[in-house]
């Protein structure tokens, strides 16, 4: 069975500061609805880009559940691209 892994990475003030916030295995199932999405922005400029790719053969995947809610609210807007003051 293959594993997916959904991975955010905030994009900072400055580049100097990306760093991945959030990692969960997902089904291919839900994979599929992600593709599309591709970034959360914030009021503050900075942005949650979001990244799904094939886990690889036996790779360990630690998880990082920093952002699930704002991501699943995000996912069900079938969006791209979706600013957090439209979630509200």
């Amino acid at each position: 069975m293959t594993r997916y892994v959904l991975e955010g990475e905030w994009s900072g003030y400055r580049s100097s500061q990306r760093r991945i916030v959030h990692r969960e295995v997902i089904t291919k199932q839900r994979a599929d609805r992600l593709r599309n999405l591709s970034s959360i922005q914030y009021t503050d400029g900075t942005r949650l880009d979001i990244y799904v790719r094939e886990a690889e053969p036996r790779e360990r995947v630690s998880q990082i559940n920093g952002y699930n809610s704002l991501i699943r609210q995000a996912e069900r807007t079938g969006e791209s691209y979706v600013r957090v003051e439209e979630l509200k």
